[in-house]
């Protein structure tokens, strides 16, 4: 399974999907607490909607995007940002500040194709801090997957974080939580 992290979704001068990938380690499942690891300074949380690709696709049209796709899910990315910006300025890969085990929450639940028309709802101990909508996102969610088939053979199972427009820094403490219309769908907490 690959996941799949879209970068600049809602950037309007955007011109193509781009997009890094993390290893099925990176998955933090079951609403489980995300530990901060030590010593990587600040860590901010790009909340994302996330699709789960249902069948394999290699060069899709975008008209088929749709029947590639049998769930929406809520995910949330957490990047240690100095160490991000270290990486940058001497222009070695991502990885080590996108990539370590536990990176990428995932929530359990599922809906389906059309739930993310709705937008999703972030929280942060209990106070909204964003409304994610399809609709601001520089690509539909049938580009991403159709450019997406085009740049790699997508597998069942695979998951496409659909990006961010905003993060946010977090702390221990923190209680995250993501729904979609009016179920709750990433519910943890920061440790």
């Amino acid at each position: 399974m690959k996941l799949i992290h879209l970068i600049n979704s809602h950037t309007p001068e955007a011109v193509r999907p781009q997009f890094y990938l993390k290893a099925d380690t990176a998955l933090l499942r079951n609403n489980d607490a995300f530990y901060i690891p030590d010593g990587v300074g600040r860590v901010v949380a790009e909340p994302q909607i996330v699709l789960r690709i249902s069948r394999l696709a290699k060069c899709i049209g975008e008209r088929f995007a749709p029947r590639c796709v049998d769930a929406v899910m809520a995910g949330v990315a957490f990047t240690p940002i100095e160490r991000l910006e270290a990486l940058r300025r001497e222009g070695l890969p991502w990885d080590e500040a996108v990539g370590y085990d536990h990176s990428s929450a995932l929530s359990l639940d599922m809906l389906g194709y059309d739930a993310m028309l709705q937008g999703a709802v972030f929280s942060i101990n209990g106070e909204e801090r964003l409304r994610l909508s399809v609709a601001d996102m520089s690509f539909t969610p049938e580009r991403i997957v159709s450019h997406l088939s085009e740049a790699m053979t997508l597998r069942i199972g695979d998951l496409v974080y659909l990006g961010t427009p905003q993060s946010f820094d977090i702390a221990a403490g923190d209680n995250l939580r993501i729904t979609i219309g009016d179920t709750t769908l990433l519910n943890f907490d920061i440790k």
